[in-house]
């Protein structure tokens, strides 16, 4: 979902899993996130497995799965609060 969206908004092509848009990515204090920075979780006992948009006041959006279901959740609800590795930031190119 993500890769997808970048592309439509940007016109840059992503990798389509979670590591590889991480390794792509500047990573950011959570601090300063903004609307539109990318929020990283380990959902599969590994870094970068599961991401998503972060939308503003502590939500964010994703996939959580390949069904086709997106939602909009809270960085703060308990599940993935647990499991945030970070937040990126898309590297400007050139």
């Amino acid at each position: 979902m993500v890769s997808y969206i970048v592309e439509q908004v940007s016109g840059r092509k992503l990798p389509y899993n979670a590591a590889g848009i991480a390794e792509r990515t500047r990573p950011i204090p959570s601090r300063v996130i903004q609307p539109g920075d990318l929020v990283f979780f380990n959902t599969l006992g590994r870094s970068f497995s599961h991401m998503g948009i972060y939308l503003g006041d502590g939500k964010f959006i994703h996939a959580p799965s390949s069904k086709g279901k997106v939602r909009v959740d809270r960085l703060d609800n308990r599940y993935f609060a647990e499991r945030f590795e970070g937040a990126h930031t898309l590297m400007p190119e050139g």
